[in-house]
């Protein structure tokens, strides 16, 4: 059998995972960088879709491209190259891989997530098409928060969502994300079906006594770690102060199951407001992402010379 080459595969064993351990972290030290690989979804890949692929050579992983598709019409792309083996063409090769089984799944565009100091991903993407079309600070709860979540701004409530919530989370990310009808659903289903993922919706309880749900968050729970996404709030209740009891209720939750838990989320560089409001709450800003939209209608361009850690 040969030892070179690439590989797709539904579902990464514990060798391969460790594996990708090495490589990242040969890469982060490389490049002085911090690779945004999403392990929680690598460790639950269910094996019955292609989304991982890995480049071999003489039976050590060199190369790697996962594909996350949180929605039909999208994809996630994070990927690295081993230092030694760039411009070889290896991540050209995997980005080819990806894009042909993206089509296979009419999959509209790809997302490349790209560290921003990261300059050899930067050439990489630009020099294939893609444009960087926003960016995210990723950040990491470090030290004392405020403990304020009993002080409520008005009655609120969270409340673990459930498969008849499906509909309201779909409203929901539409209007918070704006998100058409098909991408908002798939969203919400993906994550109800998620053995890590966990959505919080947030009832608050009007003056004629009835609850109305205001805004929801997810939790992805790792062992050791969980990372906040997909956090919200209605447009006619912002301003109210309901988003920072939301998040530091969501906290103390998180505290109490795992005390020693790392919390991370991300948010746009651009929405100050919520970056305000996670800095207030004891985040700190860890890296930048930029995230570079490639339409799949665009052919992908083969250069040998890719010389790319991509995340």
């Amino acid at each position: 059998m040969n030892n070179t080459g690439l590989r797709t595969c539904t579902q990464l064993d514990a060798d391969q995972l460790e594996a990708l351990h090495r490589l990242e972290e040969i890469c982060n030290e490389h490049d002085q960088i911090i690779l945004k690989l999403n392990w929680d979804s690598l460790r639950a890949r269910t094996g019955d879709v292609a989304n991982d692929y890995v480049y071999v050579v003489d039976g050590e992983i060199v190369g790697f491209l996962g594909i996350y598709q949180f929605c039909a019409s999208e994809v996630e792309i994070s990927g690295m190259v081993h230092p030694d083996y760039r411009r070889q063409g290896i991540f050209s090769q995997l980005v080819k891989e990806a894009q042909q089984e993206c089509g296979r799944r009419q999959v509209e565009k790809l997302i490349f997530i790209c560290a921003r100091p990261s300059l050899s991903g930067k050439e990489y993407l630009e020099s294939i098409g893609s444009k960087c079309s926003f960016s995210e600070y990723w950040m990491t709860l470090t030290g004392e928060h405020v403990k304020d979540a009993d002080h409520h701004p008005a009655k609120i409530e969270l409340r673990q969502a459930e498969m008849g919530d499906v509909a309201l989370l779909t409203r929901l990310n539409m209007d918070g994300f704006d998100m058409n009808e098909e991408d908002a659903k798939g969203y919400v289903e993906t994550a109800m079906l998620s053995q890590q993922d966990y959505i919080f919706i947030a009832d608050c309880q009007q003056e004629n006594g009835e609850w109305l749900p205001i805004g929801k968050i997810h939790v992805m729970w790792e062992e050791g770690s969980a990372f906040l996404f997909g956090f919200c709030i209605q447009p006619e209740h912002r301003g109210r102060g309901y988003g920072r009891w939301i998040l530091r209720s969501i906290i103390e939750r998180m505290k109490e199951q795992q005390p020693t838990a790392k919390i991370e989320l991300e948010v746009a560089v651009e929405n100050e407001r919520a970056l305000g409001l996670y800095t207030s709450c004891g985040f700190h800003v860890r890296n930048v992402n930029d995230y570079y939209v490639l339409e799949l209608a665009s052919e992908p361009a083969e250069r040998s010379s890719d010389n790319c850690t991509v995340s």
